[in-house]
């Protein structure tokens, strides 16, 4: 490790470290911008390194970021952005493993990203954002590590130095957050402590590998029974993420550490061949069919139907009150009671991870008790309308706008003909509330929408519903933005 200068107190316990990762299961893909590159040089300078590492990347400038998690971030240096790289990391591993074990090429990664637009380019290739069934036993010893930090400058900087680090593994989603001492290191030495944080919060992701089984099966053969919590093992706020190198850190630092484990049953639905769980009381009630074709003798009874007549889609990150007056209006009427969706892959917007799912839950949970959600593997709305057939979708103005992009479409009137015809064939309709925007209400009047989907549309009208709330304004103004 030539980089490493001989009065590195932490140079032969490094050493052994790596070594030992390099003749463990344990595979990496990295991710890291502002700092922590260092770990990734680390790696490679010990022999073996390409049978841990699956790939290393430092996306640096505000396009790369973009292009690697498919989104401009809120905030560069989060832990939200360390756990969105972690993720994207994750789910690259799971694509060039599979595409291994078939011998197949693995498409490229990157998204194309208009900086102009905050959109991805039409039909770009981010298909380890989109990822299909692959052999979750291939991803049990894979970590996807996500590093954000911002370090000393060559510029007078105004704000703190500190990092976020995150981790994703099959069962798990941890992260870890330290602020510097400004001032009180070289770049290098803070390079270096970076550096070593993340190989701890490897071994700690190391450690924590199950050796449980990879299915889940149902009791008695009754698919429609209940799965129990979705976080089986729990959440931790305060972890201590153990420090197996040492960082030497100044008096008042703190690494603060955050770890949420999913069940099985949510393992299946982000990373396997279930489409959708219903979630109601901080449980999860009902399981829907995986994604083979049913056929009669795999048709189950479904106890939850009563929340399959109406759905709300959305990030809801987070709920809000606009969200609980839409719900209560379709409601009243609908005559239905109406779930919430949240789909865990989305077609324009980074995969959740555990801890962001969970923190979701947990507002509706305080702002509408007992509240259904679904969470699903539906990207589009031709996917939700083929999972929940004869369904009003309650949706708002902008919303359906989205839908009928023609970029979602690679710019093909006619596929997006197609997609409206078939979710006419499903009975599905949508029912739409107005929306009001910068240049005013946004109504199914001022939409420039087909025909087509307009006739599968019914109104609330701007008179009876237009609140000027969106969750992204809410999450700038949380954040200081």
């Amino acid at each position: 490790m030539t980089d490493i200068q001989p009065s590195d107190p932490n140079y032969s316990q490094r050493l052994s470290l790596i070594r030992g990762l390099h003749q463990s299961p344990t595979r990496l893909v990295l991710a890291t911008t502002g700092g922590g590159s260092l770990a990734i040089s680390d790696l490679f300078s010990i022999p073996g390194g390409s049978k841990t590492v699956l790939e290393a990347v430092v996306p640096y400038t505000r396009t790369s970021i973009a292009r690697f998690i498919a989104r401009l971030p809120e905030q560069f240096c989060s832990v939200r952005t360390a756990r969105q790289l972690a993720m994207a990391a994750f789910q690259r591993g799971q694509s060039l493993l599979d595409a291994d074990r078939k011998g197949e090429k693995v498409s490229d990664h990157y998204a194309e990203y208009d900086d102009s637009k905050g959109a991805i380019v039409p039909g770009s290739p981010f298909e380890h954002h989109l990822v299909e069934i692959v052999d979750l036993a291939d991803s049990v010893g894979l970590v996807g590590v996500g590093c954000t930090a911002s370090l000393v400058t060559d510029w007078a900087k105004k704000g703190e130095c500190r990092v976020h680090i995150a981790t994703q593994t099959l069962h798990r989603t941890t992260t870890c957050s330290l602020q510097l001492t400004k001032g009180a290191r070289t770049r290098w030495e803070e390079e270096r402590l970076v550096a070593d944080l993340v190989f701890n919060m490897i071994l700690n992701a190391r450690e924590e590998f199950p050796s449980v089984p990879m299915t889940e099966r149902p009791i008695n053969g009754n698919e429609a029974q209940s799965f129990g919590r979705p976080f089986v093992s729990g959440t931790s706020r305060d972890i201590v993420i153990k420090e197996i190198l040492p960082l030497g850190l100044k008096d008042g630092e703190k690494v603060f550490g955050r770890r949420t484990v999913a069940s099985l049953a949510l393992i299946d639905l982000f990373f396997g061949k279930t489409l959708a769980v219903l979630w109601r009381g901080g449980e999860i009630r009902h399981r829907r069919q995986d994604r083979e074709l049913p056929t009669p003798q795999r048709v189950v009874y479904n106890p939850q139907a009563e929340f399959t007549q109406a759905i709300f889609p959305g990030s809801f990150n987070p709920i809000h009150e606009a969200h609980r007056q839409i719900l209560e209006l379709a409601q009243q009427r609908l005559g239905n009671r109406v779930a919430l969706e949240i789909a865990v892959q989305s077609v324009d917007k980074p995969p959740l991870d555990y801890i962001d799912l969970e923190d979701r839950l947990e507002q509706i949970e305080t702002m509408l008790p007992d509240q259904a959600v679904w969470l699903t593997q539906t990207k589009m709305f031709e996917e939700k309308a083929d999972l929940f057939r004869e369904t009003m979708f309650v949706v708002g103005a902008d919303t359906l706008r989205r839908f009928a992009d023609l970029r979602f479409y690679n710019g093909n009137t006619h596929a997006l003909q197609d997609v409206l015809r078939m979710i006419a064939y499903r009975n599905c309709r949508f029912l739409v509330f107005a929306r009001q925007g910068e240049n005013g209400p946004e109504t199914m009047e001022t939409l420039d929408i087909p025909d087509m989907l307009r006739s599968l549309c019914d109104e609330v009208s701007s008179g009876e519903f237009a609140m000027n709330l969106s969750s992204s304004d809410i999450r700038r103004q949380e954040n200081g933005l």
